[in-house]
């Protein structure tokens, strides 16, 4: 645009100083997607467009590369300036560190809210509205929010748990209910519909599908059941893997939830169990051991709960005795490699047959083994070790 500010009085314009007067507002109405008319508004109209719109960008770039350009005949910025706002879809999740360039100034690089750390895989999600601002060199997230308290929405998920259940073939088949999750990298949420899947077939996509993710379900084993989801697909799935710490997912599912763990039995069929928030409890009791301690003496027990971290066992002691003669038993539990624990029998004492049944809460290992010391004095003593389910913390 021409300067006139070097005009005095008794100056005249020319007829191209004229239309390069008026040619900028004209551009910026047409431009702002009016026609021009003989209102008097159009200009203010034609700011109003922009305020609203003219920050709204497409994509043609790729995952972890997205380049911007703008919509309709919108004007684009000439240069990158802190609390330049950006907005746009895109059909490209992101797998990690991303950059964007918008209207060809250059690639910078997205960071998380402190500037500094990257962005996480799935941070940008395909089909959603993405809102960076610039500032300091880079773009961040304009809403201020810190990606780990986010879901890949934009938006925190109120609790809705997915449960776990026996399914209709319940030898093979588990339920999981419909909700939202946390991914466990804390990378985002998702929400998912109910689903059954199968132990005894392969994994395969969808509902009342093969679940097990990798080798054929085995006797007498622990499987961990996870919510997942696919990044670039948006698909939302479940399954099974024996391993709760390192499960095989499939391919291009990178993103998971642990929901909680069943067990099989000898035949490999899914051993009955009721669910109760994070109480698992079996329909028929495991007997693990029949042991014959030394009074006084502490043992190392294994017993049947899920060999991860945070279970707690609800185990049931047994003890009987025949014969004549002064009987008395305590007993406690411990921690492997503890002094910390508490008691499960204590007390008492009688002369003649006596038999006495406890329930009681053990913190397990990783490996679902604890401590048990039994103190007696008895004319023979029979003792049992039952499990009769565990609670899991992790849920």
């Amino acid at each position: 645009m021409t300067k006139f500010d070097n005009k005095i009085n008794g100056n005249t314009v020319s007829a191209d100083e004229y239309n390069n007067i008026v040619g900028a507002p004209k551009n910026l109405i047409e431009n702002s997607g009016q026609t021009i008319d003989s209102s008097n508004t159009q200009l203010s109209k034609a700011v109003a467009n922009y305020v609203a719109s003219g920050s709204f960008y497409t994509d043609s770039g790729i995952a972890n590369a997205y380049v911007l350009n703008t919509t309709g005949s919108f004007q684009a910025p000439t240069a990158y300036v802190d609390g330049m706002e950006v907005r746009f879809r895109t059909s490209n999740t992101n797998t990690g560190a991303s950059t964007i360039n918008v209207n060809g100034l250059g690639a910078k690089n997205i960071k998380n809210s402190d500037g500094t750390t990257d962005i996480l895989a799935g941070f940008i999600s395909n089909n959603r509205d993405i809102s960076l601002r610039f500032y300091n060199d880079c773009f961040i997230p304009s809403n201020e929010i810190t990606q780990a308290t986010i879901s890949t929405a934009g938006q925190s998920l109120l609790p809705d748990q997915i449960t776990i259940s026996n399914g209709t073939d319940s030898d093979h088949d588990i339920d999981f209910t419909a909700g939202n999750f946390q991914f466990d990298d804390g990378s985002g949420q998702a929400v998912a519909t109910a689903l059954t899947k199968q132990i005894d077939a392969a994994w395969v996509v969808g509902d009342n599908a093969g679940g097990l993710f990798t080798g054929s379900v085995a006797a007498d084993t622990f499987y961990y059941c996870f919510v997942i989801k696919n990044l670039s697909t948006g698909v939302i799935d479940a399954g099974f893997d024996p391993s709760y710490s390192s499960p095989t997912l499939p391919s291009g599912y990178t993103k998971k939830d642990y929901r909680g763990a069943i067990l099989t039995d000898g035949s490999g069929n899914i051993r009955s169990f009721i669910r109760k928030g994070d109480t698992f409890v079996f329909d028929s009791p495991i007997a693990n051991y029949y042991p014959t301690p030394t009074s006084g003496v502490f043992a190392s027990y294994t017993m049947t709960v899920p060999r991860k971290p945070n279970i707690v066992g609800w185990l049931q002691s047994q003890a009987s005795y025949t014969g004549t003669g002064i009987v008395s038993l305590n007993s406690k539990w411990r921690i492997t490699g503890s002094t910390s624990g508490g008691f499960v029998h204590s007390g008492g004492s009688t002369d003649g047959y006596t038999g006495r049944i406890a329930d009681f809460y053990a913190i397990m290992d990783s490996n679902g083994t604890y401590e048990h010391a039994w103190n007696f004095v008895a004319p023979s003593s029979n003792f049992a070790l039952i499990v009769n389910g565990w609670i899991d913390k992790d849920l």
